[in-house]
């Protein structure tokens, strides 16, 4: 779009705000002056607006003039909520004029991230940042609302066995789709997007796709019955396909002239800069290392949503961040520590929002070997004694208490706090004198002095990574060098950038190729399901088959069979004794370390509304947002 374009849209916009915003407040006293009312018993801030400012709809300004006041005068109220008043309150109603005024300023919420998504396209990205977006933009059949349970968006209705969109034999699904869904160009979406989703997603020719599972493995077939109603064929049943089946889908229409003459999506425009789009809000622009724009989606089909405008600012590290929400710059702060708690609590126009989420902060050990493409890991690592002495030899519990002020605390499995997580699991207690009997036992001895470990001529250093940036990973790190050198082992930083860190095996990602021997990142399955695929032998990439989530090279067919058995398990009691038992394996075998349980914390300033933060998929409602 044109800079004279863009212009005459901005124009335009603020022309219908003012106009909406004048409308509003038409039928109030024209010469009316701003009023200090005290709230009665039985008020509601609608009737207020409707007795002053002549409409109910008006009541935002009254939240906004009042709340301004509180931060001159603390006896005015602060309006946290608008539902929710009370008698004795003091607001401050402004004038016709000044009412016109607030409800024309737009209406836009601020965000920071200091990890900037690698990809707008999500066959192609597996960072959480990016799946906040795409939550924004570019949603699928559902999202899950703040109770974990389904939201639609591009279903009409969410299949169960009652409803008899599940066949009998659980191999059948139909989706009815939504008939008033659109793309943002004024397009319908129909089934037949959905299928050339699945269709890009499993073509070999789109060499960067992050993985085709569950798609390849368990789908026979996607196909549009008509229009508005998807069916998908299942190979067997399959339990997790409510949280792994359509996250989100492409615009047929845009994108397979560009698949056609390209002969792949890999390098599509559209994965930086999707025009077209389904979601709430629409992609106004991506400046790298500086910011996303999102702009109100007048065609999405709930209506075009309150705000005007969603900004995410990309900040480089946490640090500026806090800045940020100190400062009042962010509306709502992410992925925030634990060790930020006390100090945003004491703001007085800021709450703290922490939601289970299904995350843990994880170390994973590279296991590959010259059967796999990847490169191999440390020797060591091969050996589960060497792996045990690892998880007794590093103080994770200090970790919690000293860096996360005790906010948190080293999980047992990666499905704490929920059901599936294995109940008798070994936490591995910090124990120095244990990991160095350990290590003995394996033959990993000092022999030349130099207080590092070594075999048959290898010394015992073990390679690093995690994300740059991320102060409390990077001091993490610092606490775990000096416990593993205690025990003889040496450890080599080797951080990366949070927009390579987890770039696929096809891109030349860090961890993806296998350059790290320990790499330390936030992990959740697919929440709120326990599934995990990232463990099977099927996942680990090659050069001829790219896509896989399998970055470790782990093959264990005792767990490989566990985890293919928990995903086509239906009965609920049976699931859960297969991930306790996949759990006992994790555990003992010492494939997975928790380092910290990580339920997510949000800060969200007092000026925004209706801002229901999901353990799942986080901004669910940004269409009802607000601001005040």
């Amino acid at each position: 779009m044109s800079t004279k374009k863009v212009a005459c849209v901005a124009l335009a916009v603020v022309m219908v705000v003012n106009l909406l915003a004048a409308s509003v407040v038409s039928a109030a006293p024209p010469q009316q002056e701003e009023v200090t009312y005290t709230v009665k018993l039985g008020d509601t801030l609608w009737a207020l607006a409707e007795k002053y400012l002549g409409s109910g709809a008006a009541y935002p300004a009254i939240v906004m003039a009042t709340n301004a006041k509180h931060n001159e005068d603390e006896t005015f109220a602060y309006i946290a909520r608008p539902d929710l008043i009370h008698p004795g309150w003091k607001f401050a109603i402004p004038s016709a004029a000044e009412a016109e005024a607030l409800l024309a300023k737009p209406r836009v919420v601020t965000m920071t991230f200091f990890e900037e998504p690698d990809s707008l396209n999500s066959m192609y990205s597996g960072m959480w940042y990016g799946m906040l977006v795409y939550n924004i933009f570019n949603p699928g059949l559902w999202l899950w609302d703040n109770k974990l349970e389904p939201s639609l968006e591009m279903a009409a209705e969410f299949p169960t066995n009652e409803n008899g969109l599940i066949s009998e034999d659980g191999l059948t699904i139909t989706i009815p789709l939504n008939k008033k869904a659109k793309w943002s160009d004024g397009e319908p979406v129909t089934a037949d997007d959905f299928v050339f989703t699945y269709e890009m997603i499993l073509d070999p020719a789109n060499i960067n796709v992050q993985t085709t599972w569950p798609y390849a493995d368990y789908l026979e077939s996607v196909t549009a019955e008509d229009d508005h109603t998807l069916v998908l064929k299942f190979t067997e049943p399959f339990a997790p396909w409510s949280t792994t089946i359509f996250g989100f889908v492409l615009p047929e229409h845009v994108l397979r002239p560009v698949f056609e003459a390209e002969g792949t999506l890999d390098d599509a425009d559209w994965n930086r800069n999707p025009t077209v789009v389904n979601g709430a809000f629409i992609v106004k622009e991506w400046k790298a290392a500086s910011h996303i724009i999102l702009e109100a989606n007048g065609n999405y089909w709930r209506g075009r949503p309150k705000l005007n405008q969603i900004n995410i600012l990309i900040v480089p590290d946490d640090e500026a961040q806090m800045a940020a929400i100190k400062t009042g710059d962010t509306d709502i702060g992410i992925f925030l520590s634990y060790a930020d708690i006390p100090e945003i609590e004491a703001l007085p126009d800021v709450d703290i929002v922490t939601v289970l989420s299904g995350y843990n902060e994880s170390w994973f050990f590279n296991l590959n070997t010259d059967e796999t493409a990847a490169k191999s890991g440390h020797v060591a690592l091969q050996d589960v004694r060497v792996r045990q002495a690892i998880a007794y030899a590093v103080d994770f519990d200090a970790i919690c208490q000293e860096l996360l002020f005790g906010g948190t605390y080293p999980p047992a499995t990666k499905w704490e706090e929920t059901p599936y997580s294995y109940p008798d699991a070994n936490l591995y207690k910090y124990d120095p004198a244990k990991a160095n009997e350990l290590l003995d036992e394996a033959d990993w001895i000092d022999t030349n002095g130099d207080g590092t470990r070594d075999k048959d001529g290898v010394e015992l250093v073990l390679v690093y990574s995690t994300t740059a940036g991320r102060e409390v990973r990077e001091q993490t790190q610092v606490v775990a060098m000096q416990n593993l050198a205690d025990v003889g082992i040496g450890i080599e930083i080797a951080n990366n950038s949070y927009d390579t860190m987890w770039n696929s095996y096809g891109e030349g990602g860090p961890i993806a190729t296998g350059n790290f021997d320990i790499a330390q990142w936030s992990d959740s399955s697919d929440f709120p399901d326990p599934n995990e695929d990232q463990w099977l032998c099927s996942e680990i990439p090659s050069d001829d088959s790219p896509a896989g989530a399998n970055w470790y090279g782990i093959c264990d067919e005792e767990l490989d069979a566990l985890f293919q058995a928990q995903a086509v398990e239906v009965d609920p009691n049976k699931r859960l004794q297969l991930f306790h038992d996949i759990g006992k394996i994790m555990t003992e075998r010492v494939y997975w370390l928790g380092v910290w349980h990580d339920n997510d914390v949000w800060s969200i300033n007092r000026h925004t509304g209706n801002i229901k933060v999901s353990g799942a998929n986080p901004f669910w409602n940004c269409w009802e947002w607000d601001v005040f």
